[in-house]
């Protein structure tokens, strides 16, 4: 029984609704910005904020400089790139597209160094014609 479970279920099984999040997760992070369905904007908010705090803990200010010490025999910063290659490699099971994994560590996360959450914007858009269906623009902020 789910009582009391709070989630968005976006009327799927869970592997649909993994790989609807997956997808969607991919393109808003790759765009900075897309248009959907409020419900599924909802569901993908707190799905993206955590790919983005992941992110943030792998960034590394000068990753060519500590892999070079790492080379020479320095166990800290070997084992600072190690943990960097880690979240890289979490967060590519949760994303379609390795160079979107690429941009949010190096690009997105340093935007978000100073702030503690709330990475993400919901804006209502507009009702779709055909089913009438309320969309949303969620966009990184």
């Amino acid at each position: 029984m789910r009582h009391r479970k709070a989630r968005h279920l976006l009327g799927r099984a869970a592997d649909q609704r993994n790989a609807v999040l997956r997808a969607l997760a991919t393109e808003l992070l790759r765009h900075d910005e897309i248009i959907t369905t409020l419900a599924k904007a909802k569901a993908l908010r707190p799905h993206v904020e955590k790919l983005i705090t992941k992110g943030k803990k792998g960034y590394l200010k000068d990753y060519k400089s500590l892999h070079e010490k790492a080379g020479k025999g320095d166990a800290a910063a070997a084992k600072e790139v190690a943990h960097s290659v880690h979240i890289r490699r979490q967060l590519r099971a949760k994303l379609y597209d390795r160079e979107v994994v690429s941009r949010v560590v190096d690009e997105v996360a340093p935007r978000y160094l100073d702030r503690e959450g709330g990475y993400c914007r919901i804006i209502k858009y507009r009702d779709r014609t055909g089913d009438n269906a309320p969309l949303a623009i969620i966009q990184l902020v």
